[in-house]
């Protein structure tokens, strides 16, 4: 997962099988949550960690706040 270049959007929901300590676990095998972001942002890690609430796998892809989620991640063309 380290090699990983690319940033990498993860999206989980907080109430599915899958418990949220370990979607922190793998957006910190991409380098997230390690350290500060800092004031103004510069230590902020490429990959992205989103945990919609009240969602499971089979109603997140339905979620409208999803798309509010990839529209931040995608880069501004």
């Amino acid at each position: 997962m380290r090699a990983i270049s690319a940033p990498v959007l993860l999206v989980y929901g907080d109430a599915d099988s899958i418990p949220s300590a370990h979607a922190a676990e793998f957006f910190a095998l991409l380098g997230g949550g390690l350290r500060d972001a800092g004031w103004d942002g510069s230590g902020r890690p490429a990959s992205q960690l989103a945990i919609l609430p009240g969602r499971t796998h089979y109603d997140i892809a339905s979620a409208p706040e999803l798309a509010t989620v990839v529209d931040g991640f995608l880069p501004v063309s």
